[in-house]
């Protein structure tokens, strides 16, 4: 007991002090009403949620009644942080009172006979905020129309903007655009990208998924949202009427508006591009629907048989290896050995540094493109920074690109020289189908139908010439490559000039081709082409005549034996032959092949890591 009774007696105190208060409190309130009678200082002071403080819990600092009411003796007012300091030190931060110096009973009104705030907080936020926001643009036209008509799951204007924290942004500052776009663009994904929403209000379930899978949305996800247009920039926030609205902001004649804020000199098909494509609805989108299981097949079908050609080739080798070192011991070292005997060309100086330039560009394109076909992985704006961010990665591509499609016309300038030298048009037949051509003829097929018999033992491997059906694929490959990814790569560089040429839809189906098609060429570059020229076993780890651009008479003859023979029979084989190259040349080439085929074989293993698990 002696120990209860200290605490109760200090409880006792506490309340006894505290009624003094009150008491005190509604005394000055009585005494200050005594000349104040008119209301709201009045019986709506009373009842109101301040009622309770008295007049002096604001009004402070009346010393003398005589003079306060000669009009000598002003009361001074508290601010309202002395009791809500916490909401003032969010307030403090905010857009109104940075910008715009609101006070708290801008809003908080009338302030002598304000109440507890009874009803939906939400809708009543809306009424406070159209006190000065013009009701007709930001309430009748937006979310807070549908909320005011009854609509529980409509934002209210405090759901996006916040109450007393809404951020401060500074527009003419590059990161503060950029952070005020986060921000919009979250709170919009917030709500649709809920299914339940979404099917509650018959809205598209998946309208965030498909933002994220467009230019805009992947840069947007790869860490760079000052370069491309969040949600806000394109419907605005305030206006989410159906685009056949006139006042909506998709409305044609004001989306031409909206899209001209990014996009200059473009015609008006322009803004037939689709913000939010689902490649997989063939009811709304059945061209982009019939494109991409185009693309899915031709990824399937292409893939399904080089793998299987490469597994087969790979056991049927490895095999036979296995069983010539069961006699002797076999070894090759991952350098090739200087050769001092006799070598023949295969490849020509400028067909060398043409494939030098073919591979720094087409890793620069890999390295600098795919970050944003997988901009939702760890790696994606890593690789991004490396090239100092998405706008710099965007010129490194393009200069990548462009030296690409340089050497493709060069190539092609080339296979008109060899069809017609000296612009002499006989013989081009027979050219186009000898066995110095890279264009395809029936003996391929042959040579495929040998090839698959030979890896089961039911024949021997067929006998090349010049080029094998493997290595034609990989020319006529380039040349459909470069065409669907060049031709899509080029609309895509410059939309607004191709809009005069077709409508903005077809900026989506190149945005398709050019990311399907990519995948196709990488992965079947750092696969198929890796394998059939670097990796079987009898060429493991590196074959470096593309580099040194001469290999071994022996490996003529046991690779390329009809070409041999044609050599030796047209006696052109001694012409050919050529000193050994040096020990710093082979160095070289095994360095930069072996820096290629590593680094082509990490970004397999990236790009495969995103396409499983991301």
């Amino acid at each position: 007991m002696k120990g209860i009774l200290p605490k109760t007696r200090m409880i006792s105190f506490g309340v006894f002090f505290l009624m003094i208060s009150i008491s005190s409190a509604a005394s000055a309130a009585i005494d200050c009403q005594s000349c104040h009678r008119d209301e709201p200082f009045g019986k709506a002071f009373a009842q109101s949620i301040h009622g309770v403080n008295g007049c002096t819990s604001c009004h402070q600092g009346i010393t003398s009644l005589e003079r306060h009411m000669g009009g000598d003796e002003k009361p001074r007012l508290l601010a309202c942080a002395s009791c809500h300091g916490e909401v003032a030190a969010r307030y403090d931060k905010s857009y109104h009172h940075v910008y715009q110096n609101i006070a708290c009973q801008d809003c908080h009104r009338p302030i002598h006979g304000l109440r507890k705030v009874e009803g939906d907080k939400r809708v009543l936020a809306v009424k406070t905020c159209t006190g000065c926001h013009a009701v007709r643009q930001y309430a009748d036209l937006g979310h807070t129309g549908k909320l005011l008509k009854g609509s529980r799951d409509a934002a209210s204007c405090i759901d996006c903007h916040g109450v007393h924290d809404m951020p401060a942004y500074d527009t003419a500052s590059l990161k503060d655009r950029a952070a005020q776009r986060i921000e919009a663009t979250e709170k919009c994904q917030a709500c649709h990208n809920d299914p339940a929403l979404a099917k509650r209000n018959n809205l598209s379930p998946t309208v965030v998924k498909h933002y994220g899978e467009t230019y805009h949305g992947k840069v947007y996800q790869v860490g760079y949202p000052d370069l491309v247009a969040g949600c806000a920039d394109c419907h605005t926030g305030h206006n989410i009427l159906p685009p056949n609205d006139t006042r909506s902001a998709l409305f044609p004649d004001q989306l031409d508006e909206r899209c001209a804020r990014c996009h200059q000199g473009f015609h008006p098909r322009f803004t037939r591009y689709v913000a939010h494509p689902d490649y997989t609805d063939a009811g709304r989108y059945p061209l982009l629907f019939g494109v991409n299981v185009f693309m899915i097949g031709l990824l399937v079908g292409t893939f399904l048989f080089f793998w299987t050609h490469s597994i087969l080739w790979w056991r049927k080798v490895y095999s036979l290896k296995c069983r010539k070192r069961q006699g002797y011991l076999e070894t090759r070292g991952i350098i090739p050995e200087c050769d001092a005997g006799r070598q023949v060309q295969r490849f020509t100086v400028a067909e060398r540094l043409m494939h030098v330039a073919l591979i720094l560009s087409f890793f620069t394109l890999v390295l600098t493109g795919f970050p944003l076909k997988y901009p939702q992985t760890a790696w994606a704006k890593i690789l991004m920074d490396l090239f100092g961010g998405a706008a710099m990665a965007g010129i490194f591509h393009r200069v990548a690109a462009t030296v690409l499609i340089g050497l493709f016309l060069y190539i092609a300038w080339l296979s008109v020289k060899f069809l017609f030298p000296g612009w002499k048009a006989s013989g081009w037949l027979g050219r186009l189908f000898g066995p110095d051509s890279l264009c395809p003829n029936l003996k391929d097929l042959r040579d495929i139908k040998g090839m698959f018999l030979w890896f089961f033992n039911r024949g021997e491997m067929p006998q090349f010439d010049r080029w094998t059906y493997w290595e034609k694929f990989d020319f006529f490959a380039v040349f459909w490559g470069m065409t669907v990814i060049g031709g899509s790569g080029l609309s895509l560089w410059f939309p607004e000039l191709f809009s005069y040429i077709f409508p903005g839809w077809v900026l989506n189906v190149a945005a398709l081709v050019h990311s399907e098609e990519a995948f196709l060429a990488a992965i079947f570059i750092f696969t198929v082409h890796f394998f059939n020229n670097h990796l079987v076993p009898n060429k493991f780890p590196l074959e470096d005549n593309i580099f040194t651009g001469r290999y071994t008479v022996d490996a003529l003859q046991e690779e390329r034996p009809l070409e041999y023979e044609r050599l030796v029979r047209e006696g052109r084989l001694e012409a050919m032959k050529k000193p050994a190259p040096g020990m710093i040349m082979m160095f070289l080439s095994s360095a930069f092949g072996l820096l290629s085929l590593l680094l082509g074989l990490f970004l397999t293993a990236l790009i495969f890591w995103a396409v499983l698990f991301s």
